[in-house]
């Protein structure tokens, strides 16, 4: 045999055991990937078995829910919607009552200052009436006095003084 000959069994030898090689490690992988998904297959059955009554309590439970939570959404809506009209009314009524009891202050402030005012002027025609009497009375006495003064002294106290004072200032 020659160089070329054997060189070509070797590498033929060579490929076929490579693909011997190749085709073992594609069985390992294969049985490897069908392991995994027997697995797997194993898990999935396990979850959808502990998943699906789970999930049909839920849906059931959702089902009998639904209408009650739509009905609870239509009472809140309904009962917003009342009290923002209440609301409103409320300020109605408080700015008509803020109005009314500015009126009535109002009202009792004229009042109070008519009374008063009355008051000022009664007691503005007590005094006047009081007083214009005494000084009448006092006037009448002064003049008694003045004129039993002159009859006591032959003259007028008043002028005493202004002869004294002139008097003093002749120089």
């Amino acid at each position: 045999m020659s160089n070329e000959t054997t060189l070509l069994v070797v590498f033929v030898g060579l490929t076929g055991l490579a693909l011997v090689v190749q085709a073992i490690v594609m069985l390992v992988a294969f049985l490897t990937m069908r392991k995994t998904i027997i697995s797997l297959h194993a898990d999935v059955q396990e979850l959808r078995t502990t998943a699906m009554p789970i999930l049909v309590k839920s849906r059931e439970t959702l089902e009998k829910v639904a209408p009650k939570l739509e009905s609870v959404a239509t009472d809140v809506a309904d009962i917003a919607h009342i009290l923002k009209r209440q609301s409103v009314e409320f300020q109605a009524v408080a700015g008509d009552i803020l109005e009314r009891v500015h009126r009535q202050t109002n009202r009792v402030d004229n009042m109070f200052t008519t009374v008063v005012d009355g008051v000022e002027h009664a007691s503005n025609v007590v005094i006047a009436s009081v007083t214009r009497p005494v000084r009448q009375v006092s006037a009448l006495l002064a003049g008694a006095k003045a004129f039993l003064g002159v009859l006591a002294n032959g003259r007028r106290p008043d002028q005493q003084a202004d002869v004294v004072a002139d008097q003093d200032m002749f120089v």
